[in-house]
């Protein structure tokens, strides 16, 4: 058996003892069908059937559509049983007061291993390219429906009365040309990185057309006769890559232009700043405020959590440009810096019909601002079919803070607007994921917390491949993380396990450290275990441990580039001309660490019977 396997099978061990369980089927079948199956069905198999399992909670039933694959009796699966007989009847209802602990141990044995990153298949990774083409076509499709009009008429009513609110500030800041642009740290089309992005030679035209180049892309436009900056009509086409995300499908990312992108930074930067200043129904830097909605919709069940398909990909540009109709200076920055087109991974390059894609830096927030204009769409036709005439006005948008909240393509809103926002949705061609949205029983889930009547029942998941030599930077210090996770989580013997996978992978070297101790190979510990080796010129104690250490890429700025990012982006880094972008390579190295980064403190040596 592997050792995600056998991982799998120590955490059904100490799950089982938690819940009172005697799992041993349980280890025999993941076993048995890890061995004809291979990893797939850890990483994908379990999931489906977890993500089952959150629906039977969202249904207050389980039926047997819910466990394909899997052998059912009496209602409920025979995989698992032990701990869904102690959530369900014997007719597969759920209990009025289910084990908490049980519902927390099924929904992390089956989501553990979903998140690996891996690369996919490539028949996986035809159908997502085939997706994303798809996608695109059917926002052709809609933006060319005259049936369509009339819907495009009352998004548009609603958003020039609540984006034009929202966003008053942000485009005048966008029409005085009162915003700065930056460089983002991801690849980009013509394969800039770091530094070199401030060496601009290409500004398309349409760009030039609102953004003249000598305004924004050089301090004076006497360099551009020293490095004849390009501007033409000529096009770089955005490109779609494939990143490993899960077994199952590969994340799709369309990497811009960088001169694009350079002033999508800058329109991204007002968006939030303006938008987080004036209400909380729309975020992009917290996550913490959906999870206490989601935790409190799962106690009154008057909230539901809502996410969508594709959600990027769905948003077409006739939809954007009625959301932002009332904002017309942001509407022409925003098609000034889209993308038109876009080259396959074969070679093939098709225009584009939606909006933007995701790895577009405004991508994210035009995407929640036209979610959230449909929702209040929705709110709109609710009262105006219950309650006769009525309009949406600021101290009704004052109500729905902390009732309605949009992160992302993760939506929370009130229960009573549920058929109304589907409806919505449905009209405006976007998917809503039924498997992760959840609005009937106890259970709600947002922006990765997952709750059941109040107790938080997130679980931990892996994320990369065990470790299992030093040459592996990364792979080591995932595995470090995840065993901290677990121990923190309360599974203390299958963190045990991974300590003594650690010990050897490290050679001993293996100390007791802090939660805040970045890149330190070490693990979490509510007691201190820490040995002095020998101090410092500080008289601090030291210990030796191996540390991660990621070098940013020497890139270079010089002349008029350094000069560039030196006005736009002062950093206090004295390096930061010399040194850019995202690491490229990790590594290991032993280092001596003050004791008190590594765990140590005045408790001593003393070391519990976990730690011997």
């Amino acid at each position: 058996m592997n050792s995600l396997a056998q991982l799998w099978c120590y955490l059904a061990k100490e799950l089982g003892t938690l819940c009172g369980i005697d799992p041993v089927r349980d280890i025999e079948t993941v076993s048995r069908r890890v061995e004809n199956e291979g990893d797939a069905f850890l990483r994908i198999t379990l999931p489906a059937f977890g993500k089952g399992f959150d629906q039977a909670l969202d249904r207050g039933k389980y039926s047997s559509d819910l466990a394909l694959g899997f052998q059912v009796r009496g209602g409920l699966p025979l995989f698992l049983g032990g701990f869904l007989r102690k959530i369900f009847d014997s007719r597969g209802r759920i209990f009025d007061d289910p084990c908490i602990e049980s519902i927390r141990a099924v929904r992390q044995l089956c989501a553990f291993m979903g998140k690996i990153n891996a690369e996919c298949t490539e028949a996986r990774n035809r159908a997502a390219v085939h997706g994303y083409v798809e996608a695109d076509e059917a926002c052709f499709q809609w933006d060319h429906d005259p049936q369509n009009k009339s819907l495009l008429d009352e998004l548009s009513s609603v958003s020039r009365f609540s984006v034009g609110w929202l966003l008053s500030t942000a485009n005048r800041q966008i029409a005085m040309d009162d915003i700065v642009p930056r460089h983002g740290p991801g690849a980009t089309a013509d394969r800039l990185m770091g530094n070199q992005k401030y060496h601009l030679s290409y500004w398309p035209e349409k760009l030039h057309d609102r953004f003249p180049w000598w305004d924004w892309s050089m301090v004076s436009p006497r360099f551009n006769e020293e490095y004849g900056l390009d501007v033409s009509t000529s096009v770089i086409e955005a490109k779609l890559c494939l990143v490993p995300k899960t077994m199952s499908t590969p994340r799709v990312i369309v990497m811009e232009p960088t001169s694009l992108q350079y002033m999508q930074q800058a329109l991204m930067a007002v968006f939030v700043e303006c938008i987080e200043r004036k209400t909380s129904m729309i975020g992009f830097t917290h996550q913490s405020l959906n999870r206490k909605m989601a935790r409190l919709g799962s106690i009154t069940r008057d909230l539901v959590t809502l996410d969508l398909s594709e959600a990027s990909d769905r948003v077409t540009l006739r939809q954007a440009e009625s959301v932002f109709s009332g904002v017309p200076d942001i509407w022409e920055a925003l098609l000034a810096t889209r993308s038109d087109s876009c080259k396959l991974p074969d070679g093939r390059t098709r225009p584009v019909h939606k909006f933007a894609s995701m790895g577009s830096a405004v991508c994210f927030p035009v995407e929640a601002i036209t979610f959230w204009s449909a929702v209040l769409l929705a709110v709109q036709r609710y009262h105006r079919r219950e309650d006769g005439f009525f309009r949406l006005t600021y101290s009704f948008l004052r109500k729905l803070e902390g009732r309605v909240r949009v992160y992302g393509d993760d939506i929370i809103a009130p229960y009573a607007y549920l058929t109304d926002i589907r409806e919505v949705f449905s009209q405006l061609g976007w998917r809503i994921n039924t498997a992760k949205s959840f609005s009937e029983g106890f259970f709600r889930e947002s922006c990765g917390g997952d709750f059941y009547a109040g107790e938080d029942v997130t679980p931990v998941r892996v994320r990369s491949l065990l470790s299992t030599n030093l040459r592996d930077p990364n792979g080591v210090q995932s595995t470090v993380s995840l065993r901290n996770q677990l121990y923190l989580a309360g599974y203390w013997e299958t963190a045990k396990r991974l300590d003594q996978r650690m010990r050897r992978v490290t050679k001993g070297l293996y100390p007791v450290v802090t939660e805040r101790e970045a890149g330190v190979v070490g693990r979490v510990s509510v007691c201190f275990s820490g040995k002095t080796q020998k101090t410092d010129s500080q008289h601090r104690s030291l210990q030796k441990c191996y540390m991660l250490t990621s070098p940013i890429p020497a890139n270079a700025a010089i002349e008029h580039g350094a000069l560039l990012k030196s006005l736009i982006s002062p950093s206090e880094d004295v390096s930061h001309l010399e040194r850019s972008g995202r690491p490229s390579v990790s590594y290991i190295k032993r280092k001596w660490m003050p004791i008190t980064s590594c765990g140590g403190s005045w408790y001593g040596s003393w070391v519990s019977p976990y730690h011997s």
